[in-house]
């Protein structure tokens, strides 16, 4: 199994303006993270789980999608990281788990789940406007990022997230119902003055979203298909509250290591992408 080149010391550490931004609008999307090589090992590993080829010979947590789906479906498949090495690395990776780190000020990060998303060129579902954390409430807290890896490059015709600038700041405002996030047209955004920012990206770069941000997208009117790897990860407090079904929650109690109610996550469903503690070793080290 080949293992992604690590990129030439992409800038991980936030200015003030960026921390400042992401609390303002809740969202940062960064400069380039991922080099070319590291994308094409994480695509193609992304595409072999897609075939149903699983390198450590498990199988996701959940799959939208299938070989035989039509050429226009949307290819979702989540927790790919337990199906191939090179995914569980990107996922976990500590650029991102850094990152996240600083916007919500936490003193580690754990993977809550992931998704492999292929849009696909001149097809796909409009996706509604919603807020992630809707579908996460067994998370006590909103201390969650979306960590949304471009794998190739996102243009204004390919169907790129739209962000609802600032809307995180008007709490949760959605519920989750089956369904309700899909639509055959994007519905105008609320009308609170937010302004709609289009997520256009570079190939290798990342956009980080707060959990309560308003956010969705139309289909992909390009040639190319719109493909990302997203990680979404969470402050290590945050605990696990019982109520809403979740895969994730679900497939903990896999593990006889997992949170009971009110525990902070744990066990191997969650791993850490950042702690402070190991950043600090790996310093005192000189590594």
């Amino acid at each position: 199994m080949p293992t992604p080149t690590i990129a030439s010391a992409p800038r991980t550490v936030l200015t003030r303006d960026e921390i400042d931004g992401f609390d303002r609008d809740g969202f940062h999307i960064h400069e380039v993270l991922f080099s070319p090589d590291e994308l094409s090992v994480i695509a193609d590993a992304c595409e072999r789980v897609a075939q149903r080829q699983y390198a450590t010979g498990t199988p996701p947590d959940a799959r939208g999608w299938e070989p035989e789906a039509p050429p226009q479906a949307v290819c979702k498949i989540d927790n790919a990281w337990k199906s191939d090495p090179a995914i569980a690395a990107a996922v976990t990776d500590e650029r991102i788990g850094h990152i996240a780190a600083q916007l919500v000020r936490a003193n580690g990060i754990r993977l809550w789940h992931d998704q492999y998303l292929r849009k696909p060129a001149a097809g796909g579902k409009i996706v509604t406007w919603h807020q992630d954390w809707m579908f996460w409430q067994c998370i006590d807290r909103c201390r969650t990022v979306t960590c949304w890896i471009a794998l190739a490059d996102v243009t204004s015709e390919s169907g790129p997230m739209l962000f609802l600038a600032g809307s995180h700041h008007l709490g949760l405002q959605m519920q989750a119902k089956p369904g309700d996030w899909t639509g055959e047209h994007l519905s105008p955004p609320p009308a609170d003055g937010q302004r709609v920012v289009p997520v256009v990206m570079r190939a290798g770069q990342v956009s980080f979203h707060h959990g309560l941000l308003m956010h969705g997208s139309d289909r992909n009117h390009s040639d190319t298909d719109r493909v990302s790897l997203v990680t979404h990860v969470m402050a290590d407090d945050c605990a696990y509250r019982p109520g809403m079904p979740h895969v994730c929650e679900q497939a903990m109690r896999r593990y006889d290591d997992h949170p009971a109610a009110g525990e902070p996550f744990r066990g191997p469903q969650f791993p850490y992408a950042w702690r402070e503690d190991s950043a600090l070793d790996h310093a005192a080290r000189g590594a």
